[in-house]
Order: C-alpha cells, then structure tokens, then sequence
C-alpha cells in the first residue's frame, strides 16, 4: 500500500474478500427491503423492460465488445468481464435516489432496477465467473444444476429467513419487547444469515441475501410498522468505504500501471457506451423523455459488485487472463467514480431547463 501506511493489506488477503462480500450482502438486503412488491408491480413497466431486457442486452453487448478489443480473452471470460463490470455506478446512486429534484418516477426505476440487477444479476455473473474456470468441463447436466441451486435453493433459502426473521423482530419490536436498537442490529444479522445458508447450500449468498430483503419487507408491512435500519444502513455504508478505501489502497496503482490502451479503451465503452445503448433500446417507445432515458442510461446500479466479483476472480485464480479482468475493473470503477462524480450535479440541474415526465401514480 502507499500514502501513510495506515492500512496495511495485500490482494492475496482474502479476508479482504470477505468484507467486500459482506458489504455487498448487507446493501442487497436493504436495498431490497426498502422495495415495495406491489409498487414495484404496479409501477414496474420501465423496469422490467431495463430487467428483462436492458440487462441481456448489457451483457450481450459488453461480451462482444471485450471479445473484439480483447482477444486474449477466451469467450467464457470475455462474458465473464462483461458481466463484472455491468454496474458500474459505484458511489452516487444513493446521493441521487434522495435528491428531490430528480423526478420521483426516475429515482423509483433505477432504485429497483440497482436491487434486481444486483440480486439477481450477479447469480449470472458468478456462474459466468465459474464457467470461465472451468471451461473444459462444462456438462450441461452439471451447469443446469449448478443454475438451479444458485436461483432457485439461494432464493427460497434467502425467502424462508427472511420471513421467519422479519416476523420475530416486527413482532417483538411492535409488542416492545425489543429495543429500536436492538431490532435494527437483528436485521444485520438475519441479512447476514441467508448469506451464509445459501453459501452453505452452495447457492448464492447474494441472492439469498436480497430475496431475504423482499421478505423481510412483505412480512413487516403486514405488521404495519416499519422496523427502523438506521443501524443496518450505517453498517453498509460503512463497510462499503472500507472496501473502497483499501480498494485504493493496494488495487489502483497497480491496476493503472499495467493496464494498456485496449483495457482502458473497453472499460469507457464499458461504462458510459455499452449500458447507455441497453437501456435506450430497452426503453424504445416508452413514455420517457429522451432525456431522461439518457440519464437512467448513464446512472446506472451501484458497482459494489463489481469490486466484488472481481475480487472473487482474483481470489479464485483459475481463469487464463486474470490480470487482464483485474485490470479493467480497476480502471472502470476509478473512471466511474471521477466522472460520475463530476457529471452528477449537471444531470441533475439539467431537469430544471428540460422538464420531465410526471411521476405515475
């Protein structure tokens, strides 16, 4: 590491690893406990066209582009990258979720389009980081299996504690019997649980973790109250400066130092081409401004799984151009962040003189 020295770690830490995925399980489950399912339903037309068909077409388009400009990469892996670097908006999501001068119909889309994508994206992403390692044994008997376990065991795992947990706490926090405190800091803990059972079931601790949220959610709305996550929300922040913090710590440097114009020219078409072609073509004939088609285009999810995934690859080890993914990560989160960062107020203020759609009710 450079600067002070004050944190002192190495890429080869995993527990470096683990935090990030802790970081990224608790912002899943509250992200996805903050969704309303019927809103959602009601309300959901933009974001199951960015779901259903913005996210394909963001993996499709990301896969082939990395294939072209980085042919060293074998196809499993050109996927792989694609898919590791498809949420790239790592810090401003949640600074413009509460910005009131954005459109509420906006920042209802791309808060539920960030939870799904995470949630259920990144199965697809590790079963693509699986098959790059082990490409030359790909049955499609193993792999079918290997998707049922990671989709449909991690969410009916991830389901069955969050409603058990969410009915304990609503109902003892409403009877008084629990503390605001110690409700809050129960729901840390039931996030992190259905982590670790769809681990434990060698599913996805990430699905588990948002299906987890979902029904957290459901069954405490149906005690009418809304248990408070000022604990949990202050963990996940938390946690998440510290993997950015020791992100850049021992990751840019090195990252930027080998990383030649091809890496650098995929990871900008990555995160300001690829995903604002998606979404304006998941969003053809939509009731949308253009203007605001670009800006859920150009702010897009939250990129905590990006540092994840691509922490994960670097753990494992097995894929042929490791260095090459690293590389790109690196340098797509680092560009994300300045430009997103920089670009936020000017799309923001660009409401006022353009106008938008009303929300719908």
């Amino acid at each position: 590491p450079s600067g002070l020295h004050v944190i002192e770690a190495s890429p080869e830490a995993g527990g470096f690893t683990v935090l990030a995925q802790l970081a990224l399980t608790v912002i899943l489950f509250n992200q996805a406990a903050r969704l309303d399912v019927r809103q959602v339903v009601q309300r959901g037309h933009l974001t199951f066209r960015l779901i259903f068909i913005g996210i394909p077409l963001t993996l499709a388009l990301g896969a082939v582009t990395a294939a072209l400009l980085l042919p060293v990469l074998p196809w499993w892996e050109a996927v792989c990258l694609a898919a590791i670097i498809a949420p790239t908006e790592v810090a401003l999501i949640d600074a413009l979720l509460d910005d009131e001068r954005i459109p509420e119909r906006i920042r209802h889309t791309l808060s539920v389009e960030s939870g799904f994508y995470d949630g259920f994206a990144l199965a697809a992403l590790l079963a693509a980081v699986a098959l790059a390692s082990a490409s030359n044994d790909a049955h499609p008997g193993r792999w079918a299996w290997f998707a049922f376990r990671t989709e449909i065991v991690s969410l009916v795992a991830g389901a069955v504690i969050g409603v058990l947990g969410g009915w304990a706490i609503a109902a003892s926090w409403k009877r008084g019997s629990m503390s605001d405190t110690w409700a809050q800091l129960a729901t840390v803990a039931v996030a992190l649980l259905c982590f670790e059972t769809g681990e434990e079931l060698h599913g996805s601790g990430f699905v588990a973790a948002f299906a987890g949220g979902l029904a957290f959610a459901v069954v405490a709305r149906r005690y009418e109250e809304q248990v408070p996550t000022q604990v949990s929300d202050a963990t996940a922040q938390l946690l998440e400066l510290v993997v950015f913090a020791m992100f850049g710590a021992f990751a840019v440097k090195e990252g930027w130092q080998y990383a030649g114009w091809r890496v650098v020219l995929f990871a900008v078409l990555g995160v300001f081409a690829v995903r604002m072609v998606a979404v304006l073509i998941a969003l053809i004939r939509s009731d949308l401004p253009m203007y605001s088609r670009a800006f859920i285009g150009w702010f897009g999810p939250r990129g905590i799984g990006t540092v994840v995934l691509g922490l994960i690859v670097l753990e494992r080890g097995r894929i042929e151009e490791a260095d090459v993914i690293v590389q790109v990560v690196v340098v797509a989160v680092t560009i994300s962040l300045l430009l997103h960062s920089l670009t936020a107020p000017l799309g923001i203020g660009r409401f006022r003189s353009v106008g938008s759609a009303p929300a719908v009710p």
